[in-house]
């Protein structure tokens, strides 16, 4: 029998201020991958999710707004092109 990958969408609104948002997202939608929108990340901000690597852009004026985030569980296996 085939694994399904559930991949699930989610703007965040500023993904640092919520903690328990997204330990509460990611529990409930048991997402292989999750893509967000709206991370509010700058260089002095992330988020750590354990078992997950988190790909992450952000907005190139350094401020807190905008940003994007791809999470990928680690049992997924992946290969970065161009690497």
């Amino acid at each position: 029998m085939a694994t399904q990958l559930k991949i699930v969408l989610w703007n965040a609104n500023g993904l640092s201020q919520h903690p328990a948002e997204v330990k509460t997202f990611k529990h409930n939608q048991k997402a292989g991958i999750m893509q967000i929108s709206e991370t509010h990340f700058t260089t002095r901000s992330h988020i750590k999710i354990p078992n997950y690597t988190i790909y992450d852009t952000k907005h190139p004026d350094g401020t807190a707004h905008e940003g994007t985030a791809i999470i990928i569980k680690n049992s997924i296996k992946r290969r970065l092109h161009g690497h």
